[in-house]
């Protein structure tokens, strides 16, 4: 089973006196075929984090491992193995709108990210996609301005599974969503991760959702990883204080509670 993980990670940006440590020395691990939620609250470095893994921030020690290989960009090769590793995950990010390209359709948008076929194996893929994500696939000729804040993230998650992926890391993808369709993104993704086995690094601030998707939560406080348990354990016996505090601001945590409503 393959794995993503970051092994001492730390991310700084800035330098001498005026660098900002994001996240420091932080160790988390991401097998295909499970959820592993992340939540934290703002500036937590839980985005950095997750953007650092598929080299979208800086490293500034520490390492990315696939398989427990180093994800290494020196080099030529190192450079193509770095390539072909990152195609195995794919991120979804917060703000569907602002991650598609406006000018260009649906359907293009999904069909860039097929690897291999003719322009009608990939308009089949593209089809096939838009039914996966629970969209009429007729709308693949539409712009993203014509569809509703819920429909672009689920095409924002078609294009991710465009690749093939092994593991999607999805960044706050309700958060910029109205309440009222949340509930149903979170279904969807639940019901593509048991349908297609991608492993999930779902992140959020809302433990309420982390624990409704994951099987495992990492909590991280102020850049450092303070916990990191199966779903249950954290729910019914946090360690850390900050853990416990996150815990206390939510209203209430039931077991299996659904999310078919909002």
């Amino acid at each position: 089973m393959s794995v993503l993980e970051v092994c001492d990670l730390v991310v700084r940006f800035g330098t001498g006196s005026q660098a900002i440590t994001a996240v420091d020395g932080v160790s988390l691990a991401v097998h295909a075929s499970s959820v592993v939620g992340l939540v934290g609250e703002s500036g937590s470095g839980k985005s950095t984090l997750a953007k650092a893994m598929v080299g979208l921030a800086p490293i500034s020690s520490g390492e990315v491992r696939w398989d427990g290989e180093p994800i290494r960009t020196t080099g030529l090769a190192g450079r193509r193995a770095a390539r072909d590793r990152r195609r195995r995950v794919q991120f979804v990010f917060q703000d569907p709108y602002a991650s598609l390209n406006p000018r260009m359709s649906v359907g293009a948008s999904i069909g860039e990210g097929v690897a291999t076929g003719g322009r009608a194996a990939r308009t089949a893929e593209v089809r096939r996609l838009l039914d996966l994500v629970r969209l009429d696939p007729d709308c693949g000729r539409l712009r993203p301005r014509q569809l509703s804040g819920g429909q672009r993230q689920r095409v924002a998650i078609a294009r991710a599974l465009a690749a093939r992926p092994e593991i999607l890391i999805a960044d706050e993808i309700t958060s910029a969503l109205d309440v009222s369709v949340q509930g149903a993104v979170l279904n969807l993704l639940r019901d593509i991760q048991r349908e297609t086995g991608v492993g999930v690094l779902f992140i959020s601030h809302n433990l309420a959702v982390v624990r409704y998707l994951a099987d495992t939560i990492a909590v991280m406080h102020e850049g450092r990883l303070v916990e990191s348990a199966p779903s249950e354990d954290i729910i019914t016996d946090p360690r850390d204080p900050y853990t416990q505090r996150l815990l206390a601001a939510v209203p209430s945590i039931r077991p299996h509670t659904p999310l078919d409503q909002p």
